[in-house]
């Protein structure tokens, strides 16, 4: 305490200062990063890419074909996956899957790999909410569980038309 108080500091302190300002120098966005992305809207189908790389003559092996999913646009562009909360739905719920649906993401530079940002369900040129819904707690989600996490009863799939 003596030393701190003459202006000298011990190396534990100064170590934790050095690493709080390269940790907070790695956190801090990068000017341009923005330039790295850019979000997009693409309407399509949502398959496993396992059976998309077949028809290209390969296999995707198979303990990581469960955990590769791709939006096929109608213009038969292939846009792979980020597996992370805004895609989860496709993952939890196989319903969704080889349905015409309009999926708004991200796409990083020199990439054609999607992350999910939002998802509505396609019919007769209608724009749908996807949400999953427990009628006895009156909670919605925005992907399946296998019941729900308040009272243990089921979700439901619901489908409603964005409104204008």
């Amino acid at each position: 305490m003596e030393r701190c108080l003459k202006g000298e500091f011990p190396m534990k302190t100064l170590g934790a200062s050095m690493a709080f300002v390269i940790l907070m120098a790695l956190l801090t966005p990068i000017r341009g990063a923005d330039k790295e992305s850019k979000t997009i809207q693409l309407d399509g189908k949502v398959v496993p890419l396992a059976g998309i790389l077949e028809k290209f003559g390969s296999r995707l092996d198979a303990e990581a074909a469960p955990h590769w999913l791709a939006l096929v646009t109608q213009d038969g562009k292939i846009y792979p996956l980020i597996k992370d909360d805004g895609s989860r739905l496709f993952f939890s719920d196989p319903h969704l899957q080889n349905r015409t649906m309009r999926v708004t993401g991200r796409l990083f530079q020199d990439t054609h790999l999607l992350q999910v940002l939002s998802v509505n369900s396609v019919k007769n040129g209608q724009l749908y909410d996807i949400y999953y819904w427990c009628d006895v707690c009156s909670i919605r989600r925005n992907e399946l569980l296998k019941k729900c996490d308040c009272c243990g009863g089921p979700m439901e799939l619901r489908e409603e038309p964005v409104k204008k």
